[in-house]
């Protein structure tokens, strides 16, 4: 049963939300390839796992997990179900993401998200802690450290 438009405007909503929920685990997997992959896949239409699975060459077992993952971080949106040959019904899912980049600089991981809705969110890690000046090693001390 495909649902409407309106219908999948509430299941993307509900998708930012769980995302502002879990967003460690949204920067953290939004580096991971086969996630990229289904997230690519779900951007234009909504697809089943087993859609999801032929269309990405990813095996299907391993679908099922990301896919279930995804869903619970807010990457994807459950938008319905459709009725298959083999199993009765399955889950529709779709992508809740227009766009996002990712901002490397000054010890900082920046990720702008744009939400299906045009909401936007930015998820800013610290990778690395503040030097203090005096800690700055000069580059002919370091090539003395390395040969130590």
């Amino acid at each position: 049963m495909r649902i409407s438009a309106d219908q999948e405007e509430i299941c993307i909503l509900e998708a930012i939300r769980t995302a502002n929920a879990h967003r460690e685990e949204l920067a953290e997997s939004l580096v991971d390839n086969s996630v990229l992959i289904i997230m690519a896949a779900t951007a234009r239409r909504d697809l089943t796992v087993r859609e999801i699975s032929t269309v990405t060459a990813i095996p299907l077992a391993t679908c099922y997990k990301l896919v279930e993952k995804m869903a619970g971080i807010g990457l994807l949106a459950e938008t319905g179900k459709v009725r298959t040959s083999t199993r009765g019904k399955a889950s529709m899912y779709s992508s809740s993401m227009k766009t996002f980049s990712v901002d490397v600089s000054n010890g900082l991981i920046e990720i702008s998200i744009m939400w299906k809705n045009g909401q936007t969110m930015n998820v800013v890690r610290e990778v690395c802690s503040t030097m203090i000046p005096g800690d700055i090693v000069s580059s002919a001390d370091a090539e003395g450290m390395a040969t130590k």
